[in-house]
């Protein structure tokens, strides 16, 4: 089956990162994510094991080529093109307003298999921060999350939106071969980046809606906010980001990667 070369989907759950940025504001950026099973040595028979796979990306549909696919660069030297394709697919948009052009599937992937999870680096993130101050409303002696903040990621999301999924899927089976080799250096072994990735689209479409009015606190001896109430503090980058933008904003945003999880896995989300 011929293939388009143009974006990859990566840009829907990068999306999610430029969001999730905020969190170098409120977050310690350089605290490393405790210590869990997936970081204990790995046995070589599981180390070298072919990948369970879940969802073949040979399964995914994909859009006819509409011109003659170049050979794909080595990862190390894949920026320009990944760049160029990404570029391409936002019709003249500023793609250096929302994304570091430097070793971008890599962060990318980075970014995306640490949605999930609590803690990211900043060196790891492929996402510039939203433009605009933070505010904080003040009522009754509480500090909270002024909804003026949600105005800032109106352009993020209508980009988003405007992006054609069948376009952004089929241009990812393209580049897939980059972010699979990409993954596998950072990845858990016998897993494939596919199956992450339509992993980290069901966490963040789980995302609960937390309610209106969410408290904020000081971080004592920090200039960041965190959430006061200490389950939502405890929540993922990912869950995070999506309260950040407001909840008209999180709909939409759960919308396209709805459509977008379609595509990925062939088949609709459980529950």
């Amino acid at each position: 089956m011929s293939r388009q070369f143009k974006a990859g989907p990566w840009l829907a759950v990068a999306f999610l990162a430029i969001c999730g940025v905020l969190a170098w504001k409120y977050y310690p950026r350089e605290q490393a994510r405790p210590a869990s099973a997936a970081d204990a040595p790995v046995p070589v028979a599981e180390a070298t094991r072919e990948p369970e796979v879940l969802h073949p990306i040979e399964d995914v549909p994909v859009l006819p080529e509409e011109a003659p696919a170049e050979p794909l660069p080595a990862l190390a030297d894949s920026d320009a093109v990944a760049w160029a394709a990404l570029a391409g697919l936002l019709d003249g948009g500023d793609l250096a307003a929302f994304l570091v052009p430097e070793y971008l599937v890599q962060r990318l992937v980075t970014t995306i298999d640490n949605l999930p999870r609590r803690d990211i680096t900043r060196q790891a993130y492929a996402a510039r921060p939203v433009s605009g101050d933070f505010a904080v409303g003040v009522s009754g002696g509480q500090r909270y999350l002024d909804p003026a903040n949600f105005a800032r990621y109106d352009t993020a999301v209508a980009t988003f939106e405007g992006v054609d999924s069948r376009r952004l899927v089929s241009a990812y089976v393209r580049l897939y071969p980059l972010f699979e080799q990409a993954y596998r250096e950072v990845g858990v072994p016998g897993r494939t980046f596919n199956d992450r990735l339509v992993e980290v689209i069901d966490h963040l479409l789980a995302a609960p809606d937390p309610g209106p009015n969410l408290a904020l606190a000081p971080v004592p001896g920090q200039p960041r906010w965190a959430f006061a109430d200490p389950r939502l503090e405890q929540a993922s980058i990912g869950h995070k980001a999506l309260w950040r933008m407001g909840p008209d904003h999180a709909v939409r945003v759960k919308a396209k990667l709805g459509q977008l999880r379609e595509l990925l896995a062939a088949q609709r989300p459980a529950g």
